[in-house]
């Protein structure tokens, strides 16, 4: 019989760290399930140089360059994670790098496409990483969020992992969708959000969701960055 163990916020890269090994080898329904949403609602990253931000084993850059980007960047706070992608990238155009989200990181140019997904949670404020991501992003530039629904997290649900006999489970945040999409706008981005749910579809070819059958499993939200600043804006 497994025993549970709840890591606190300040634990959550070290959590990753300790994931990192088994990380893809897993079922992970929630994974499973954003892949399924990547596969019916496309990137539409071509011809883009590509930021992901929380990036993990790097699962998402042969997506990302498999839908004809110029370039892909992915940049992540935990060193077992990035240890896992660096030695995966056997494509030039694919690289990887080590930022503190919550931190104020910079970069050295502005991209067309950032990608996040499934990092969300996992931060107890969302504004600096958003005021990071503007700066990150040309003016006209898009980003896609892709994040397991706070409903879902405000219910109960949260990312786990086997460690030995015992489940491993992070601390993760339900953050308000209307606060967060109003984040959004004030550093320059506008969204337009979408809600997938457990449908009999979604289901079918991830049948470890059932338990949240017809209920919002996924929050999607496409931005782009506005080419110029509202009056009176927030905005960088």
């Amino acid at each position: 019989m497994m025993s549970d163990k709840q890591l606190p916020y300040n634990e959550t890269l070290g959590g990753y760290d300790r994931w990192a090994s088994s990380y893809d080898a897993e079922p992970n329904s929630i994974m499973a399930a954003t892949s399924w949403v990547f596969d019916r609602a496309p990137l539409g990253c071509a011809d883009c140089d590509v930021l992901e931000l929380g990036c993990g084993t790097g699962r998402n850059a042969r997506r990302v360059i498999g839908d004809g980007a110029r370039s892909y960047l992915g940049i992540d706070g935990s060193a077992g994670m990035l240890g896992v992608a660096t030695q995966r990238a056997a494509d030039p155009r694919i690289t990887f790098g080590a930022a503190d989200l919550l931190g104020s990181w910079n970069l050295p140019k502005q991209y067309d496409f950032a990608l996040i997904a499934l990092v969300l949670e996992h931060l107890v404020s969302l504004e600096p990483l958003f005021v990071s991501l503007a700066r990150a992003i040309r003016p006209g530039g898009r980003v896609r969020i892709v994040e397991l629904h706070p409903e879902r997290v405000a219910a109960g649900t949260s990312a786990h992992f086997a460690e030995g006999d015992t489940r491993v489970s992070f601390m993760s945040v339900a953050h308000d969708v209307p606060q967060m999409c109003a984040a959004l706008e004030a550093v320059g981005f506008d969204p337009v959000r979408r809600d997938w749910l457990a449908t009999d579809t979604m289901l079918a070819e991830v049948p470890g969701l059932a338990k949240h059958r017809g209920l919002k499993v996924l929050l999607d939200l496409k931005l782009t960055r506005r080419q110029r600043e509202r009056r009176g804006s927030g905005a960088l």
